[in-house]
């Protein structure tokens, strides 16, 4: 089963200011760790969350790419001379594969190393992504090639899993929406008030959503939950029940074309659908107002 390596994100520099962008990424957190021998590719690294920079100037700037380790490369892939990937487009999206005990020794022979990965913030690893598609024969034909397995079908999403539940990949067949990636945290109100200090931009919790969330608060007669205070002050998504809740805050175009979700579960594993379907949602009402 495929077991993800990194996220790929492209800066055009035709239409974004790179440099624009590594002070974004620092801004979370991120190190650059390596850049390709030819100078195109840069790898970021926080904690386990590993990014690779692409600077293409044929792709959009936005999340471009996933790369897996994985025992089989998906038919009709190529060499990519700057990683030293295996990689086919699918989508519009790169995926990238790779046999796990060969990704060192390739990592060596493309990269050059810089620094070490940042742990300056508290974001864990890459939790889950959104993915739009055209139809599901793409999501059913990546499926079995990468051996993900299907958790769960629902009105908007198909879920796929890499191994041991790590990384979610939420396939969206209806509206398209903006790129989102979740990333796990063990401590929320750090990584948000990091956030918030370099200035990211999240909008308030709604007030029908309040409402909901306080519906939650009342069936937890055990007081499992976080402080009310702490999740209204912060201005969190709470979700799920008592005993297995994510709270969460959305960070919007952290990137360019890119919206982050913070996510800090207890006693759950998947990523929260209830609260992906919230922001998207109002993301659909703010373009329609604006």
């Amino acid at each position: 089963m495929a077991e993800l390596n990194f996220v790929e994100y492209n800066a055009n520099p035709s239409t974004h200011i790179v440099d624009d962008i590594a002070i974004s990424l620092q801004g979370m957190g991120f190190n650059k760790i390596s850049v390709s021998n030819d100078g195109r590719l840069s790898m970021w690294a926080l904690n386990q969350c590993i990014l690779m920079l692409n600077t293409n100037d044929k792709i959009e700037t936005g999340l471009s790419g996933i790369g897996f380790s994985t025992s089989n490369s998906l038919d009709g892939s190529i060499h990519c001379s700057s990683s030293g990937l295996n990689v086919k487009v699918v989508n519009g999206l790169n995926i990238y594969t790779y046999p796990i005990e060969l990704v060192k020794r390739n990592y060596d022979d493309h990269f050059k190393s810089l620094s070490p990965a940042s742990v300056s913030t508290d974001l864990q690893y890459f939790a889950g992504m959104v993915i739009n598609v055209d139809n599901i024969n793409i999501v059913n034909e990546l499926n079995d090639s990468l051996k993900l397995r299907v958790v769960k079908k629902s009105e908007n999403y198909i879920t796929s899993v890499c191994d041991h539940n790590r990384f979610n990949l939420l396939w969206n067949l209806g509206t398209k929406e903006s790129s989102t990636i979740i990333i796990k945290t063990d401590d929320i109100s750090d990584a948000v008030a990091k956030f918030v200090m370099k200035g990211f931009d999240s909008a308030d919790i709604t007030e029908d959503r309040q409402s909901e969330i306080m519906n939650i608060y009342r069936k937890d007669t055990d007081g499992l939950l976080p402080a009310r205070h702490f999740v209204a002050g912060y201005q969190l998504n709470l979700s799920g029940k008592p005993k297995s809740y994510v709270i969460e805050k959305e960070f919007q175009n952290v990137l360019p074309n890119l919206n982050i979700v913070l996510s800090e579960r207890h006693n759950h594993n998947g990523v929260n659908e209830e609260s992906i379907n919230y922001y998207a949602t109002q993301r659909q009402i703010k373009s329609i107002v604006e």
